[in-house]
């Protein structure tokens, strides 16, 4: 029924978008300030989608893009504040802030930097706080399984992070900012471009004090810590067939005082110390002949954690540290044949390991896990007519531990007309068990908590895959434009997209048995769960002359996720009670941490010189189930489930309002180039909940100042 509704109005919007289309094709009034703005959009390039540059509005692969100019205008430092400010992305924060997917949790989104996978996830979560905006070009993000391209964790989907390429000639710029309860944030870049080489480097150090939360007659305490980036870009152009290409990646931080973490549904107070490093490198050829291109990278990272706790964590002592590295040689061949279609094939070979506390083999002395993974695909992208286009991908994984998966995607775009765009893509994803889930050994004894955690393997049980089929359907109106008079102008899309995921094999964590009143958890496949729903995104903007350009953009997700066993055990009679009666479907609410309804407004205004710009923010998160307020236990015995049955056991809904503000001063004939001034509120409603919303520290306020030169 909500699918129903939601089609009738986007097809409602599209009747009458075509409407004002006409209109505005039988207008003679002069075009307006909207031109350049329309230019920019039609010539945006994506990368994500089929590992090949595409126009955004022809890509069968619906790839969404957070650019620049609007990461720049929010004053935003990191990179999870960026992401949940964007329909259909939400936060997720436990032990780290992840960013939950199509209904899916953080361990199933891969996170990309120029293409290259980040390691170093703690609980299955790559910590999005470790990745500083200031040196962003755009985020594509492709929501739905792209295993069929980049394999594991990919699962629910990508977030490519691409960095900036330097200007012609020498640029560079220096941006500060101080938050409240924030840190002082200071990056500086600079870079040199011409015909031969291009070459970029990027700093970011960022301080934050420790502070404290009130909540109820507690202090709930927040660590101070710091934290550094660099980032260097290189590409020299040898002739006009071979580039080389490389680049490095360093990042180290230092987090130390008392904090709270929830874990496990509970909530662990630690004091102590947390270091990580993350050393990352590619180094990489590009050759081009005629309509070929052949692409080899060699890319290694290594990802280091060291806790330092004030209570001992069972054998392992009061320190906890850890190391992750991997290998990674990719080769990729291109041939664009006749009719626009171009053949992509290509291989790779992983090596993964990772030592530390929670992976030492008492059996084999000095011995670790470790992973290698051999790997094709192969792509046809087809544009049989100027009005559809489509890919079909393929990928093969054959992994030394857990086996072999093949994943396969198919998208399709059909172009009806010039301002219409429907796109499908049925894929199938996997995700393989991660180290954690085969092979940790862990004993968390922190106030709060108390627990061991051990992998599957260890047990001598054996993993598999965990396996999504994925179906996303879109329809777009985009690029409308109307000339209202001859000075104002309007600029309009809209969009509508459907999706379902189905999973089996789930691998979920279990209480394996309790001794001496501590619990023992473990991990198996077991779980079946589906997550499906709606998105709605439109945008429009009014650009008047002389004065500037208004603009609004909306997005809504309705999300419906459940366990299938829940349900398979509420119709079979055997799902528990709630308050003397057996559970039903309409008291269950669907899996944990996830919000049925959820929404971002933006409003801005930009002056017509760019000089100002302003914008509102508005992030709706509606209520979800949180375990650890789980008020009735186990409810259903076999598999043991906790279920969301009780309005008690959610976190009420909340809404974030951030405001910025931001001058813009030009200079011209002396080095400085620019001056840019903002300021703004995040959270103006002071929303506030320490253990439960951890990620939101109430109100903060901001002040930036940066130059170009």
């Amino acid at each position: 029924m909500y699918y129903v509704q939601l089609l009738s109005c986007v097809i409602l919007w599209g009747t009458l978008a075509h409407g004002i289309a006409r209109a505005e094709a039988d207008s003679t009034e002069a075009r307006v300030t909207t031109d350049s703005l329309r230019s920019v959009q039609s010539k945006q390039v994506v990368v994500t989608g089929t590992r090949n540059e595409v126009l955004l509005k022809d890509s069968p692969v619906r790839v969404e893009v957070i650019g620049q100019q609007r990461i720049k205008n929010t004053a935003m430092v990191g990179l999870g504040d960026v992401l949940k400010e964007q329909s259909g992305l939400m936060m997720q924060s436990g032990v780290r802030t992840g960013v939950q997917m199509n209904g899916l949790s953080p361990d199933y989104t891969l996170i990309l930097i120029d293409g290259q996978p980040m390691v170093g996830r703690v609980a299955g979560v790559i910590d999005l706080n470790r990745v500083s905006v200031g040196n962003i070009e755009r985020i594509e993000i492709v929501k739905g399984p792209m295993s069929s391209m980049y394999g594991s964790e990919a699962l629910a989907g990508v977030i490519n992070i691409i960095t900036k390429r330097p200007a012609d000639g020498w640029s560079g710029n220096y941006t500060g900012q101080y938050t409240t309860k924030g840190p002082l944030d200071n990056r500086l870049e600079a870079g040199y471009s011409d015909d031969d080489i291009e070459a970029s480097a990027f700093v970011n150090y960022k301080k934050s004090a420790a502070f404290t939360l009130p909540l109820d007659t507690n202090n709930i305490p927040y660590a101070g810590f710091q934290d550094g980036t660099l980032h260097g870009k290189v590409m020299y152009t040898l002739d006009k067939h071979w580039k080389l290409k490389g680049w490095l990646r360093l990042f180290g931080s230092e987090t130390r005082g008392s904090f709270v973490e929830s874990i496990l549904g509970q909530i662990a107070a630690n004091t102590g110390s947390v270091q990580q490093y993350d050393f990352s490198s590619t180094v990489g050829t590009e050759y081009i002949e005629g309509n070929a291109r052949l692409t080899l990278n060699a890319y290694g990272s290594t990802y280091i954690e060291r806790y330092n706790f004030d209570v001992k964590q069972g054998s392992a002592g009061s320190v906890d540290d850890l190391t992750r590295r991997i290998g990674r040689l990719y080769g990729q061949y291109d041939l664009i044949l006749a009719g626009s279609a171009r053949l992509t094939l290509g291989g790779e070979f992983l090596y993964d390991d990772i030592s530390g506390s929670r992976y030492v083999d008492t059996a084999t002395p000095g011995s670790f896990p470790f992973y290698r993974t051999g790997v094709g695909f192969a792509q046809w992208e087809g544009q049989p007519t100027d009005w559809i286009s489509y890919v079909l991908s393929a990928r093969y994984d054959g992994n030394s531990v857990y086996g072999s998966a093949v994943s396969p995607r198919f998208s399709i775009l059909w172009k009806p007309g010039d301002h219409y765009r429907f796109s499908g893509s049925i894929g199938s994803g996997f995700k393989a068990p991660d180290f954690r889930q085969l092979f940790v050994s862990f004993s968390n004894r922190l106030p709060g908590a108390g627990y061991d955690l051990i992998g599957a393997a260890r047990l001598g049980n054996t993993l598999q895959p965990e396996r999504s089929l994925s179906y996303d359907v879109s329809m777009r109106y985009h690029d409308g434009h109307y000339n209202l008079t001859g000075t104002t102008s309007v600029l309009y899309d809209a969009e509508i997209r459907l999706f379902r995921n189905d999973l089996s094999n789930l691998i979920e964590f279990y209480l394996v048995e309790a001794v001496q009143g501590r619990s023992i958890y473990s991990y198996r496949n077991i779980s079946k769960a589906y997550t499906q729903g709606a998105e709605v995104n439109t945008n429009i903007a009014l650009a008047v002359s002389d004065v500037g350009m208004f603009s609004l953009g909306a997005g809504y997700q309705l999300l419906y996720a459940n366990d299938v066993q829940v349900l398979a055990a509420i119709d079979a009679g055997n799902a528990g009670t709630v308050n003397g009666e057996p559970l039903t479907r309409a008291q269950y609410f669907g899996l944990w941490n996830r919000s049925r309804n959820s929404g971002t407004v933006r409003l801005q205004f930009t002056s017509s010189d760019k000089s100002w710009t302003s914008n509102l923010r508005f992030q709706f998160v509606g209520r979800y189930g949180d375990e650890s307020l789980d008020k009735n236990g186990i409810v259903i015995s076999n598999p043991a489930r906790k279920v969301l049955d009780r309005p008690d056991e959610f976190v009420g809904g909340y809404t974030v309002v951030n405001l910025a503000v931001t001058k813009q001063f030009e200079f011209q004939n002396i080095a400085l180039n620019s001056l840019q001034v903002s300021a703004g509120i995040n959270n103006v409603l002071n929303v506030l909940h320490p253990t439960l919303i951890p990620g939101l520290v109430g109100l903060q306020f901001f002040v930036q100042s940066g130059i170009r030169f």
